[in-house]
């Protein structure tokens, strides 16, 4: 009879970090248009005049 070989202890679960939440003009400093990179890509975050957000590539 084979034995089973011994088994490694479980993973620890990943840590669970809560979401940053910031203020538009905080991020922008006043400004209206903040520019993101993210993975070696550009874009581009603008306040609307309905204050809205839109985020471009």
């Amino acid at each position: 009879m084979k034995t089973a070989p011994p088994s490694s202890p479980p993973a620890p679960a990943p840590v669970q970090v809560p979401p940053v939440q910031v203020q538009f003009g905080q991020l922008s400093g006043g400004r209206r248009d903040v520019f993101i990179e993210h993975d070696g890509q550009h874009y581009k975050l603008s306040l609307t005049a309905q204050n809205k957000l839109i985020l471009t590539k």
